[in-house]
């Protein structure tokens, strides 16, 4: 039932050349038969009908035919080179994208900020045109570099921020330890147990890229914040406290890790103008 559904569909698409290749049997037939009976002209004139039937029977495959000469190029074979080409044009396409935007992303990392609105700008007109040419090409390879250097950089000032509040901290311990203890020291134990429990307040992310291109740097900045701030209050009965609005950053930043691919928004630019000394 399903093969009689499929050659019924088929045959609707292709009736065309079905009747052509009859036609162009039944002349070459003749033919046959006229060449058995000596009728060489005649043959020659139906073996000629016959020839073109078949030629029409196929014409959609043909970009172009001379005639019976015959000089023909397979249409179909061409629209296969063709979109061979189109697929390996697209792959160039999509290394010299990746290669121009991140080159852009990446220059200049250390003299001073990268310029985010400009580069999202570039990456959303490139791909814009190669939509607009057709060219459907697959940039989610392209836009994850993006977002994990976009992400990094957006949590930076956040995470100087919460340096700062607990180095303060450390300062005040310090104080503290160097107040309890004298100079010289008056109780070594003692001293050494506290600067152990003040070197458990340490605030610091190691490697913090890769964390940004495989994990959530924001949440797992907070959560060492959040941390040390437990230790100072243990040990030192201090308790460190973030601004909300610092704290609110990191928790929409920690959001958007989890939310990836990143959608860019206009506060997003803002804090990338403000990580960069601008006003927001």
């Amino acid at each position: 039932m399903e093969i009689t559904k499929s050659f019924g569909k088929w045959f609707l698409v292709n009736w065309e050349r079905v009747l052509f290749v009859v036609v162009g049997l039944a002349f070459l037939s003749t033919c046959f038969y006229l060449i058995f009976a000596e009728k060489v002209t005649e043959a020659a004139v139906v073996f000629g009908l016959g020839f073109l039937s078949f030629i029409y029977a196929n014409v959609a495959r043909f970009k172009r035919f001379k005639g019976l000469g015959f000089e023909a190029e397979l249409w179909e074979d061409k629209q296969q080179e063709a979109a061979d080409l189109i697929e390996r044009l697209k792959n160039v396409v999509s290394i010299y994208t990746r290669e121009i935007i991140m080159s852009k992303v990446t220059e200049g990392r250390w003299g001073g900020k990268p310029k985010w609105q400009s580069h999202w700008a570039l990456y959303d007109e490139l791909a814009e045109q190669h939509d607009q040419l057709g060219q459907k090409i697959d940039f989610s390879a392209l836009k994850k570099s993006m977002d994990d250097y976009f992400l990094f950089d957006l949590c930076e000032l956040p995470t100087d921020r919460l340096t700062k509040i607990l180095w303060d901290e450390r300062a005040k311990v310090r104080q503290m330890i160097s107040k309890e203890f004298g100079s010289p020291i008056s109780d070594a134990d003692g001293h050494g147990k506290r600067i152990r429990q003040l070197n458990e307040t340490e605030f610091r992310i190691v490697d913090a890229f890769e964390i940004s291109k495989n994990g959530n740097l924001a949440q797992d900045t907070l959560d060492a914040f959040n941390s040390a701030c437990s230790k100072f209050k243990e040990y030192f009965r201090l308790e460190p406290r973030a601004d909300q609005p610092t704290l609110d950053r990191m928790s929409k930043l920690a959001e958007l890790y989890r939310h990836r691919p990143v959608h860019v928004t206009a506060e997003l630019i803002a804090w990338s103008n403000e990580q960069k000394g601008e006003n927001a």
